[in-house]
C-alpha cells in the first residue's frame, strides 16, 4: 500500500508540476485554516498491458486542527488479526517489534520555523514514533505539510484555471504532458474536497474523494496518553 500511496503522491505532484508552481513552507503568520474532520476516499485504476485492470481503493481519516494535522488508515476488523498472524509466521519477525508503516496514522505539526515535525502514530504497538527527513521515502511521505492537510496544496489550486462552481467550492483544471486534473477547490475549508487525475491515453485514472464529518471534541493526538515515544531507528534490526 505504501506503493499505492506514492502512486497517488505523484499524481497531487504531477499537478503542482503542470500548474508551474512551487509547494513553498506556510510562514509561522498565515492564517490557520479552519478545523476539519473527513473520510477521504482514495482510488486508482490502471490497465495494464496485458488487458487486466488493477484497481486499488483506501480511505482514511482526516483530521485537521490548528497547525496540525493527522491522517489514519480505516482499516476492517478482520484486518487486525490477519495482519498480526501473518508477520508472526516469519521467522524474522519472531521476538520483535516491526514498525508498519503501512497503517499507522501520520501526524503531522508546522513549526514556527516553518519545519515540519513528522510522527507516524504505531497503534499496535503503542507507540509515537519519530521519523527523520532521511526516512520519508521509507514509510511513503513526501516531505509536504500541505499536501496532506489541504489534499492539493492552496498555491497549486489557485494557479490552475478556474471553472464552474459546485456549491461553495470551485473546479480547477489543467492538461499537459499527458495528463488531465480537475481539482474541486473549496476556499472557505482551504481544502480540495475532489480531485480527478486522467492520463489521455485513459490507461491511469486517480480520484480523491472527501466526505465532512463533524469535528470530534478531542483531536486524536490528545488521546495518546500511555503511548511510548520512539525514534523510527529503534525499529531497525
Amino acid at each position: 500500500m505504501v506503493k499505492s500511496l506514492r502512486f497517488m503522491a505523484a499524481a497531487l505532484a504531477m499537478i503542482g508540476a503542470s500548474a508551474g508552481a512551487n509547494t513553498p513552507a506556510a510562514p509561522a503568520s498565515t492564517k490557520a485554516a479552519p478545523d476539519v474532520e473527513a473520510i477521504v476516499s482514495y482510488e486508482t485504476r490502471h490497465v495494464m498491458s496485458s488487458g487486466i485492470t488493477r484497481v486499488d481503493t483506501w480511505q482514511e481519516r482526516l483530521v485537521r486542527r490548528g497547525n496540525q494535522v493527522w491522517a489514519e488508515r480505516i482499516l476492517p476488523e478482520s484486518a487486525h488479526d490477519h495482519d498480526h498472524e501473518e508477520r508472526e509466521k516469519k521467522p524474522e519477525h519472531v521476538g520483535h517489534k516491526h514498525f508498519n508503516g503501512d497503517t499507522a496514522a501520520r501526524w503531522l505539526s508546522m513549526q514556527a520555523d516553518g519545519k515540519v515535525d513528522v510522527k507516524y502514530v504505531d497503534r499496535e504497538h503503542k507507540a509515537v514514533v519519530a521519523i527523520p527527513r532521511s526516512e520519508y521515502g521509507t514509510v511513503g511521505f513526501d516531505g509536504s505539510y500541505a499536501a496532506m492537510a489541504n489534499i492539493v496544496p492552496a498555491v497549486l489550486a489557485k494557479s490552475m484555471k478556474a471553472g464552474a462552481s459546485a456549491g461553495d467550492a470551485q473546479w480547477r483544471t489543467d492538461k499537459r504532458d499527458g495528463w488531465s486534473h480537475r481539482v474541486l477547490w473549496s476556499e472557505s475549508r482551504q481544502l480540495a474536497m475532489k480531485v480527478e487525475s486522467v492520463r489521455d491515453d485513459g490507461s491511469v485514472r486517480r480520484l480523491v474523494t472527501v466526505q465532512l464529518k463533524p469535528v470530534a471534541a478531542k483531536a486524536p493526538w490528545d488521546q495518546l496518553a500511555g503511548y511510548a515515544q520512539k525514534r523510527y531507528d529503534d525499529f531497525m534490526d
